[in-house]
C-alpha cells in the first residue's frame, strides 16, 4: 500500500507539506534510517497497521506544523525506559544484597501470643498511627477494662416520674476504633533506630476444618527487619512490647479454658484460649480461717520456690503440688484458688471434666501443655461422674448352716419372688442393668477415673503446676483420687461464723480508697435530677433527659440534701471507722454461727450496700425467713 498516495489524496496540504519537510528532513540521514527501521516493524507484512498509520499522520503533522522531529522524542523516551530499566535492575540487586547480607528479621506467627502484643504496641506508635494505610478494628472492652465513665453514662429519666436511672445506649457510638497497620510494608522508629514491618497473609488448606469439614484459613505473619546482621535489636524491640503489654495487666489474672475441638488437636499453644482478664483479688477478701490462709500461702510459696524443684530431683519425689478445696455451696473455694493465682501472679487453667468433646487423650495433651508455673482448677469434682468402671458385680459370699451346708443350694420363697422383675427393688434393678452392658456404641464418651489419674501424676504427666479441686461432697470422692502425693493439702470451708459475718459487713461499706471524681458528680446529678422530678412532678412541669455534664455545680451543691430521699443515701462516707466496727458488731450478733454460707451473707448485703443501718435493720426478717426457708427445703425467697 502507498501511504504517500493516501495522504495526499485524503488531505493534499498537510500532505504536500508533510512532503516538503520530509525532504529536508531526510538530509540529515537520521529521519530517513528511523523511518526504514520502523515501517518494516510496523507494516506487518504489508497489510494495512492502524498503529503505522497513526503514527505517520502524528509525525507529518508535527514535522510540517510545528517543524518538531517526534523521533527525538521518541529517542528521548527510549532513553529514560532504558535508564528505567537498569535502575529498577540495580535497586532489585541492591535491595536483595542488603536483605540477604546486612539485614536481621524475626517473624512472628498470628497464632502466637507475641503477635498481639506487637500488634497492640504498633498501634499506640505515632508513626503508624498517621499512616495513610491501616486497618480500623471494633475494640470492645470488659467488665474490668477501665474507660472514661462520664463519656459513656447518661441518664434517663421514667415516663411516669418515678426515678432516673442509668443508660448506655450511646456507648457503642461513642467507642473509638482501634487502627493497625494495613497489610503490606510499614516502616516506625523507636529508640532511635528505623524497623520495617512487612504484613503478609497466607490462605491454607484445613482438611478438618469447622464441622470436620474442609476450609481454607486465613493466617497471617509479622516480619519485623532492621538493619544490621545481629537480630538482638529486635528481640529488645518484642521485650519492650511484651513488657508494654503485661504492664496493663500486672494487677490481673488471665484465665484460660481448653479451646475447641477444631482448635486444640493442633497441640502446642493452640490448646489454650484466653477467655477473660480479671482483677486480682486480694487474699483479705476472702472469708477463711486465718491459720488456714496462712497454711496454704505458706505452702504454695515454698513448693514455687526456685530452690524447690532441685530438693524434689535429687529425692526422687515428683514436683507436683494438689490441693482439695472441699464444703458446702458458695463458702469460699473457687474465690480463694482465684485469690491465690492473684497473690502468686500465676494464670488459671480451668477444666470442666463434663465437657462432651474432651477426652482421656485430649486431657493428657491438655496438662502437657501447660506452662511451668500455674493453677489447674478442676471446679465440682465430685459431679464429674468419676468412677472406677467394674466389668461385673462382685459375687455375694455363701453363707453357711450349722451342718456346714450352704445355704443357697435350696431356693427359698424370697429368692423365687426376687426372680419376678414385678417384685424388684431399685438395687435388683441395677444388678440386672450391670448385668446387660449398654452396647459399644451406645457407651457414653468422656472422662474416667483412671483417665483423669493418669493425666494429673502419671509417669508422662506434666509437672511444676499447682493443681486445686474444689468438691461439695468430699465423701463422694474415690480414694485413690484424693491420696497423698495428688491431694497433698486438704482445706475445709465452712458456713460462716459471726466472726466472719463481722469481717463481711466492714468489707462491704469500707470507705473507697479511690474514688472515680467523675462518677461522684455523675452520682450527685443523678441525685439532683430526682429532686427535680419530684418538684416537677408536684408542680405540674415537665422533666427532660440530659447527659452527666448537665448543670453539674447545681447538682453536686443540691447533692447532699437530696442525696437520702432520692437515693437512698450513701452511709458509707458518713460513718466513722469505729461507728462501722459497732454496727458491724451488731449485725454479726443476729447472724447464727455456721446456720448460712459467706455468698448468702453477702447476698443480702449487695442489695444494700449503700445504706449499712439499713441493713442491720432488716436482718432479723431476713434471718427469719431464711431459716424457715432451710428448714422447709423449698428453693423460694420469701425475704431477700
Amino acid at each position: 500500500m502507498d501511504f504517500n498516495t493516501f495522504f495526499r489524496g485524503a488531505m493534499p496540504t498537510v500532505a504536500g507539506n508533510a512532503s516538503a519537510a520530509g525532504i529536508n528532513a531526510t538530509r540529515g540521514g537520521f529521519q530517513s534510517g528511523m523511518m526504514d527501521t520502523l515501517m518494516p516493524l510496523l507494516s506487518m507484512g504489508g497489510r494495512s497497521n492502524p498503529l503505522l498509520q497513526v503514527f505517520m499522520l502524528v509525525h507529518n503533522v508535527l514535522g510540517a506544523r510545528l517543524g518538531f522531529d517526534p523521533t527525538t522524542a521518541l529517542t528521548f523516551l527510549g532513553f529514560l525506559w532504558a535508564v528505567n530499566r537498569i535502575w529498577r535492575q540495580l535497586y532489585t540487586a541492591l535491595y536483595s544484597f542488603v536483605n540477604t547480607y546486612l539485614t536481621a528479621n524475626i517473624h512472628i506467627s498470628s497464632s502466637d501470643e507475641m503477635y498481639l502484643h506487637m500488634m497492640k504496641f504498633l498501634a499506640g506508635q505515632p508513626s503508624m498511627f498517621n499512616s495513610r494505610s491501616l486497618t480500623a478494628e471494633t475494640t470492645s472492652k470488659t467488665a474490668w477494662e477501665s474507660e472514661d465513665e462520664a463519656d459513656v453514662v447518661a441518664t434517663r429519666i421514667s415516663p411516669d416520674g418515678s426515678g432516673v436511672y442509668l443508660n448506655f445506649s450511646n456507648q457503642e457510638a461513642k467507642a473509638p476504633p482501634r487502627f493497625i497497620p494495613a497489610l503490606g510494608t510499614h516502616g516506625f522508629w523507636h529508640e532511635g533506630r528505623y524497623y520495617r514491618l512487612h504484613r503478609k497473609q497466607e490462605s491454607l488448606y484445613d482438611e478438618g476444618g469447622s464441622g470436620q469439614m474442609p476450609q481454607f484459613k486465613d493466617k497471617e505473619r509479622l516480619v519485623i527487619s532492621t538493619l544490621g546482621r545481629s537480630p538482638e535489636p529486635i528481640k529488645k524491640l518484642l521485650q519492650y512490647a511484651k513488657e508494654q503489654y503485661y504492664n496493663d495487666h500486672h494487677a490481673m489474672t488471665v484465665i484460660k479454658r481448653p479451646s475447641p475441638q477444631n482448635v486444640r488437636r493442633y497441640g502446642g499453644r493452640h490448646a489454650w484460649v484466653l477467655v477473660a482478664n480479671r482483677p486480682v483479688r486480694p487474699m483479705k477478701t476472702v472469708v477463711l480461717d486465718p491459720k488456714q490462709k496462712v497454711q496454704v500461702l505458706t505452702d504454695i510459696n515454698e513448693y514455687l520456690h526456685p530452690a524447690t524443684p532441685r530438693w524434689y530431683a535429687n529425692r526422687g519425689i515428683p514436683l507436683r503440688r494438689g490441693y482439695l478445696f472441699h464444703g458446702p455451696p458458695g463458702t469460699g473455694k473457687t474465690s480463694l484458688s482465684f485469690a491465690l493465682a492473684g497473690v502468686f501472679g500465676l494464670d488459671i487453667y480451668v477444666i470442666s471434666l463434663l465437657e462432651p468433646s474432651l477426652t482421656e487423650e485430649d486431657l493428657s495433651a491438655l496438662f502437657n501443655t501447660l506452662p511451668r508455673r500455674c493453677v489447674v482448677l478442676l471446679e465440682d469434682i465430685d459431679t464429674a461422674g468419676l468412677s472406677r468402671r467394674e466389668d461385673s458385680e462382685p459375687s455375694t459370699p455363701d453363707t453357711k448352716d450349722a451342718d456346714g451346708n450352704n445355704k443357697t443350694d435350696k431356693p427359698s420363697k424370697d429368692s423365687k419372688a426376687a426372680t419376678d422383675p414385678n417384685n424388684w427393688k431399685v438395687s435388683d434393678l441395677a444388678r440386672e442393668l450391670r448385668k446387660h452392658p449398654v452396647a459399644e456404641g451406645a457407651k457414653k464418651e468422656g472422662i474416667s477415673l483412671s483417665g483423669l489419674l493418669n493425666a494429673i501424676d502419671g509417669v508422662a504427666s506434666h509437672e511444676g503446676r499447682v493443681l486445686i479441686m474444689t468438691t461439695n461432697k468430699p465423701e463422694a470422692l474415690d480414694e485413690a483420687l484424693i491420696r497423698p502425693g495428688r491431694v497433698d493439702l486438704q482445706v475445709g470451708f465452712t458456713n460462716a461464723t459471726r466472726g466472719q459475718a463481722k469481717e463481711l459487713f466492714e468489707r462491704m461499706y469500707e470507705a473507697d480508697k479511690h474514688r472515680h471524681p467523675e462518677l461522684v458528680d455523675t452520682a450527685a446529678a443523678t441525685a439532683q435530677k430526682a429532686a427535680t422530678v419530684a418538684n416537677g412532678s408536684a408542680n405540674g412541669t415537665a422533666v427532660v433527659e440530659s447527659g452527666p455534664g448537665h448543670d453539674e455545680k447545681q447538682a453536686r451543691s443540691a447533692a447532699g440534701q437530696q442525696n437520702g430521699a432520692a437515693t437512698g443515701g450513701d452511709e458509707r462516707f458518713e460513718l466513722s471507722q469505729d461507728d462501722l466496727s459497732k454496727i458491724a458488731g451488731e449485725f454479726a450478733e443476729k447472724i447464727p454461727d455456721g446456720r448460712f454460707s459467706p455468698a448468702e451473707i453477702q447476698g443480702f448485703l449487695l442489695k444494700r450496700k449503700k445504706n449499712p443501718r439499713k441493713a442491720l435493720g432488716e436482718v432479723d426478717a431476713w434471718v427469719e425467713a431464711m431459716v424457715r426457708l432451710k428448714d422447709s427445703k423449698t428453693k423460694v425467697l420469701q425475704v431477700q
